[in-house]
This record gives C-alpha cells, structure tokens and sequence, in this order.
C-alpha cells in the first residue's frame, strides 16, 4: 500500500515539474528579403519572420555606424576586419552610404526609414519588422552637415530635410562633459558654397530643437576651459608631504608651503627650485640656433647667451622660497600658475671644490667664511693653476661669479679653479712676432704720413 502511495507522488511531482518547462516552439517561418543600392553584397536574403530592418542591412554588409573613420566624405561607419584592409577611398560604400534614408518598398508603398536615429537613439520605429517580399534600398549621400568639437561623436553626417539642431546632437550622442553648453556657432554657406555666415545660438535663451539645421551647415561645440578646472601644482623632494595639489584663483606658494607641511629636516629652501613647468617645454629659437653653431663662428654675446642658457634651469621663477617660509608669506609670496613645480633639494652644509686644488671635494659650510678658506681648506692650489682663473658657481642661479676677497659663500656652492691654458712656445713666439710687425708698421706709417 505505501508503495502504490509514494509511486502517486512521484507521478504527481514529475507531471508539475513537467508543466513548469517552457514549451519548445518550432522554427519560424522564413522571408525573402532583397537588399539594394549603395551596400558591399546587394542581393536576396533568407531571413526570420521577426527579423527587422537592422538585421538585414548586417547582412548586405552595412554594419552599424558606431565608430568614427575618416575617409573622402566623413561619415560615421563601423567597418569589419575585412573591410579595413581595405582603403576607404577603393571602396566608396564604407563612406557614402545615406544611413539616414533607406527606403523600404512594400508592394505599391515606399516608406523612408532613418537607420542612424535607431542606432544612436533607440528609436524602434526606424527599424521596423520586415515582411516577405520587402524591397531595402540604401542611396548615396548627396547633402550632409558638420558637426564637430565637444559631442561624443563628431562628424559629418547626412542631411535630412527639417533637421534640427537637437536632432544632430542626439546623433552625435550629445555633449561632452566639458563643452560649453552656451554657445553654439553655426557656419552657414551662402548658395556659393564658398562665402558663409557665422551664426551664433545662445542655448540659455534658445531650445536646440527650435533650431533648424540647412545643408552643409558646420556646427561647432566649443569647450569650456573653466569646466571642472584641475590647475595644479607638483611638490616633490624634502617636504613632509609632497605630492600634487589643486590650486584655486589666489592659492600663493606660502598656502601650499603650509600644506605640505613646510621643508622636512633635511630640506633646503633656499637652493629650491620654483618653476613653471609648461614654460620649460617652450622652443628658445635663438637657444636651438646657437647649439647648432659652431663656437668659433659665434659673437661673444652669442657664447655668453649659450652658456647661460645651459647652467641655468629653464621657467625658474626668480623666487627665493627661503625668505617665502621664513616671513610668513609676507614677502616673495606670488599666486601660483597652473603648472607649477616645486623642488626642495637635500640640505647638504657642504661647499664643493673642484678644478686645480690639491684635494678637490666637499668641505664643510662655515657660516661666513669666504671663498679662500674653502680653497685653504681643500690643500690650496696646484702648480698648474689659472692666473685669475678661480670662479664661484651660485647653486641658487646657476651663474659662475669672479670672487672678490669679501665673497662669501652658501651651502651648495662650488669653487672651480681653472687650469693653466696650455701654450706652444714656437705658436707663441710667431704671434708675438706678427703682432710686433704690424705695430711696427703702423707706427712707420704714421712717421711717414706725418713728415
């Protein structure tokens, strides 16, 4: 008995989950479908009986129109990986198909369909189901407009009679998150095709679909620069905190001092480099001409300019950012720039002295100690040094300075002594003698002239 019961329930169960599969339908019927016109395979297609304009279209080789692809004529186009082998000026169907007026043929009726508007915007009704026997005809362009600037994406696309100026910028997918939404010019050709007129639309007063679009109108979507603005500077080296910080219309360089927390211990202010990084990228023309030159053909004012340009850091500010620290923003304190950069070196309390000495290195920075000492103190001269040959390098500006007896040096300048320029005797006694020569003459000359 508790068999037959239990043989019951299973019955019962495996009839309702039975009930719960979905019924499996038979195949659709299938259509004839043929494709014409401006499209890579024009023929008769196969298809469902629930498959839509979109689908056919796929198959005569006009994908949808999702990336851009420059070509003779600009026209939004998505091309397959056989299609890109392919030069789009040898095959003028990648750019000249009028996506925006396929006809559909259906017995004695002729309906226009804008695929494009399917496409980017959804619009279902461009894209309607097919039936058998329907007749798609894609045509070539003839008139298009221009949009281009901020809109996700910019082309030139077809026209289409009583075209707004919401209707492109839907089918340019809309603005992008920094255009200027104010303002839209609009470039109008004149029936020349040459001349135009510039037409500016004020959005805050305007809607864009009273806007009506002619052809070959160029329509630009400017940016606005002043959008989420990210002007910033870079802080890097010995500070508590480096690092990168936005900055706003007055943020001066004690704000962000104070924000990075100041120099660290070993921090060296007064040797910081403060500059604008965009100006060091700029082109010194005079600066490449010079490099190319050869010394000797150069003006003396020329190699000075040169090795100026070489020893010193370019877009420096002439900014001592001790003196911004130590006075509280009282003095040296600019408002800073997009762009700007920071450097604060390692403090090293060191002189460097180098050239003809007799142990050339780092010696300890005295406070108020000049030039001589440090020379003193790395051995003194060598036999081979320069007459008059001794010069200090500023390791704030990068210049080099004829020292007096009261120069006194900072941390991280360097003491170069120049060695003795090596003489030919026979060269030398040949100059003397020419240069004796002409004065000899000069003074005959003269004696001559005179009685």
């Amino acid at each position: 008995m508790k068999s037959k019961v239990i043989c019951i329930i299973l019955l019962s169960l495996s009839v309702f989950i039975a009930a719960q599969v979905p019924t499996t339908y038979a195949p659709t019927s299938l259509i004839s479908v043929n494709v014409t016109g401006f499209v890579d395979s024009p023929g008769t297609y196969q298809l469902s009986s629930i498959s839509r304009l979109s689908d056919a279209l796929k198959l005569a080789g006009t994908p949808s129109p999702i990336i851009l692809e420059k070509g003779p004529t600009y026209i939004p186009r998505l091309y397959t990986s056989e299609e890109k082998s392919v030069s789009p000026k040898d095959s003028l169907f990648l750019n000249f198909q009028a996506l925006r007026s396929v006809k559909l043929t259906r017995g004695k009726e002729t309906k226009t369909y804008d695929y494009m508007k399917f496409v980017r915007m959804g619009d279902l009704e461009q894209n309607p189901i097919l039936r058998d026997g329907d007749v798609i005809n894609v045509g070539a362009v003839h008139t298009t407009v221009t949009i281009v600037g901020e809109v996700y994406y910019p082309g030139e696309y077809e026209y289409i009679a009583g075209d707004r100026l919401s209707d492109l910028l839907n089918l340019a997918q809309g603005f992008t998150l920094s255009a200027d939404r104010k303002i839209v010019n609009i470039y109008r050709y004149k029936e020349n095709l040459k001349d135009f007129d510039l037409i500016t639309v004020d959005l805050r007063t305007h809607k864009p679909e009273d806007i009506i679009i002619y052809p070959y109108d160029r329509i630009t979507i400017n940016r606005d620069t002043e959008y989420r603005r990210g002007w910033n500077i870079i802080v890097e080296g010995n500070v508590k905190s480096p690092g990168k910080y936005y900055i706003g219309d007055n943020t001066t360089l004690y704000d962000i001092l104070l924000l990075c927390g100041g120099p660290n211990s070993r921090g060296d202010l007064r040797n910081a480099i403060y500059a604008n990084l965009p100006n060091t990228e700029k082109v010194d023309p005079e600066f490449e001409r010079l490099k190319k030159m050869d010394i000797t053909q150069m003006s003396i004012i020329e190699y000075h300019y040169l090795q100026n340009r070489l020893r010193q850091f370019p877009g420096r500010y002439s900014i001592d950012v001790s003196r911004t620290w130590e006075s509280k923003g009282s003095e040296c304190n600019p408002v800073l720039q997009d762009g700007d950069y920071l450097y604060v070196p390692l403090k090293m309390d060191m002189v460097a002295v180098t050239g003809q000495v007799v142990n050339p290195g780092l010696i300890p920075w005295v406070e108020g100690k000049t030039w001589d000492y440090y020379v003193k103190s790395a051995g003194g001269y060598t036999n081979n040094k320069s007459f008059n040959g001794v010069r200090i390098i500023d390791a704030q500006s990068g210049n080099w300075v004829r020292p007096s007896s009261k120069t006194v040096l900072y941390p991280g300048d360097t003491v170069f002594v120049a060695a003795k320029t090596e003489y030919d005797a026979w060269t030398r006694f040949k100059d003397i003698m020419l240069i004796t020569t002409q004065i000899m003459t000069i003074i005959l000359g003269i004696h001559t002239l005179a009685n």
